[in-house]
């Protein structure tokens, strides 16, 4: 619901007279038609007023006939005011006054193009689809639903954050995503005219707490190794791949067989599916292949995926979503807390390969664009200072 001081700013569009209907004055040389409708600047300034519009017909010089085109241009412009016509927003060009069916229509048809493009990934896509559904579904529910894109206003994003936070029962960390994403949209329509300013200036984020998730032990490793060697050699291969390689779930999802290299110790990261869309290759330690040996995974013909159904290769590709699917059954299975998740075993891998080999191959093997990055999986006696400069010296 509207608390009063935001039901005082926002202008109920919907009690705002916005036309007259046409009217023939005629004279005894002089014929015209004149309406009313609604200034949109008068809207914007929150002083809503009716202009009116002229049109004549001295030039035509039969009486009759000027008659006739004066009714005519009547029945015209009454239909098109009753459906919503403004001619002075068509003739200043007033996009703000653009209606936001129209113009989200616009923003999905230029998601897809992006996403064809490769400009943004298939996930961004139905994530932010999904968005806008969301908004046009709370909009429509309203009392006093916005029809327009000026309509779109601070107090507007505020109610509709709150919706998602409290209505929807979201976690912090998804309010925050909704705001950045309200903040693109908005950048979309500012880029286009449609807004003279970013309604989202100033809104602040929720402090978010810790994650839930949390490393592994040792302990639950060992635990987690035993009960997969005996009862699911093959997802134990995929949760190894995981820890040892650093690969998120999408991009072990469309790992072939070929893009292995059994020389270089090596599994090549398409940047069609990699997260910074770029090519890269990560190192796969010996023990993994080994996995694979015993496995038979080269058995198989190159262009078969590696995880398929059942996490066995296969020629057809499988949700990444299959990784965290057997994982809740493997974890109730080894009696582990909800904070140990799949995605646990990368964080547990980037922790341990700082410990064993340093924050510098970490951060390459993770392919984070900067050391702090990784440093943040870091233990805090994980830091130390680095060997080679203790006995440094330098030229000054």
């Amino acid at each position: 619901m509207f608390s009063l001081q935001q039901r005082r700013h926002r202008t109920r569009y919907d009690l705002i007279e916005k036309y007259r209907l046409p009217v023939i004055k005629k004279g005894k040389n002089d014929t015209y038609v004149y309406f009313y409708v609604l200034d949109p600047d008068s809207v914007l300034r929150g002083d809503p007023k009716l202009v009116r519009v002229r049109h004549r017909f001295n030039h035509i010089k039969n009486v009759r006939e000027r008659n006739a085109a004066a009714r005519r241009f009547c029945e015209v412009v009454a239909a098109k005011l009753m459906t919503g016509w403004n001619p002075l927003i068509d003739n200043t060009g007033n996009v703000s006054f653009r209606p936001i069916k129209g113009v989200m229509d616009e923003y999905l048809n230029y998601l897809e193009k992006a996403h064809e493009d490769g400009a943004i990934r298939h996930d961004s896509l139905i994530d932010y689809q999904s968005r806008v559904n969301i908004l046009m579904s709370y909009n429509a529910q309203l009392p006093e639903p916005a029809q327009y894109v000026y309509q779109i206003d601070r107090p507007y994003i505020e109610l509709f954050l709150d919706y998602i936070y409290i209505r929807r029962n979201a976690k912090p960390i998804t309010r925050n995503n909704y705001l950045s994403w309200l903040r693109s949209l908005c950048n979309y329509m500012r880029g286009r005219g449609y807004m003279k300013s970013d309604p989202t200036e100033g809104i602040r984020r929720l402090r978010v707490g810790q994650k839930e998730r949390r490393p592994l032990t040792k302990d639950a490793m060992k635990r987690l190794s035993d009960y997969l060697r005996t009862n699911d050699p093959f997802y134990l291969l995929a949760c190894m791949v995981h820890y040892y390689t650093l690969l998120r779930p999408k991009e072990m999802s469309y790992v072939r067989l070929k893009d292995i290299s059994l020389k270089e110790q090596t599994i090549f990261i398409s940047g069609d599916h990699s997260k910074n869309h770029e090519d890269a290759k990560v190192t796969l330690p010996a023990v993994v292949i080994c996995q694979m040996l015993d496995l038979c995974i080269f058995d198989y013909p190159g262009e078969y995926y590696l995880f398929g159904s059942g996490f066995k290769p296969s020629c057809e590709r499988a949700s990444e979503k299959i990784y965290r699917d057997r994982w809740s059954k493997v974890r109730k299975a080894c009696g582990f807390p909800p904070s140990y998740k799949f995605y646990s075993l990368k964080d547990t891998g980037v922790t341990t390969m700082i410990e064993k080999v340093g924050l510098v191959v970490a951060k390459d093997q993770a392919r984070h664009s900067d050391i702090s990055i990784t440093s943040v999986y870091a233990r805090k006696e994980q830091l130390k200072a680095q060997p080679e400069l203790k006995n440094y010296e330098g030229n000054l």
